[in-house]
């Protein structure tokens, strides 16, 4: 999401809405730039295929683009560099849903990378109180 001037969602004024990354086909265009075998057999899904991992990109209906939905598919180490890519490429903030906060590629990439891979999965079960 395009969230730039924010350290934590939890900086969000109320009822603030975050400005969309831009009209579909340049976003799709920036992606295909950083990513370029990402495949979009539809204007709204795409995918891409890395090393132990894959990605699939939901960029919904609407016009201009909102944001990205990002859904991880495997635990390959590359996934997080990715991520980080896609990002910076979008101009935006990565969130991630599952400990609900910006994922910080830069700033302790290496405690960013334990927490993330080591956070629970839908698949698990369970997740942290």
């Amino acid at each position: 999401m395009g969230a730039a001037g924010f350290d934590s969602v939890r900086d969000f004024p109320e009822g603030w809405s975050p400005p969309p990354l831009g009209p579909r086909e340049s976003v799709i265009r920036r992606l295909l730039e950083v990513l370029p075998t990402a495949f979009f057999p539809h204007p709204a899904e795409g995918s891409y295929h890395g090393e132990g991992f894959s990605l699939t990109f939901d960029l919904g209906p609407w016009e201009p683009t909102p944001r990205v939905r990002i859904v991880v598919h495997g635990t390959g180490d590359d996934a997080l560099d990715v991520l980080g890519r896609v990002a910076e490429a979008l101009d935006a903030r990565a969130l991630d849903t599952g400990l609900g906060d910006f994922m910080r590629f830069q700033k302790d990439p290496v405690s960013g990378r334990h927490v993330w891979r080591d956070a629970p999965r839908p698949e698990s079960g369970w997740a942290p109180a």
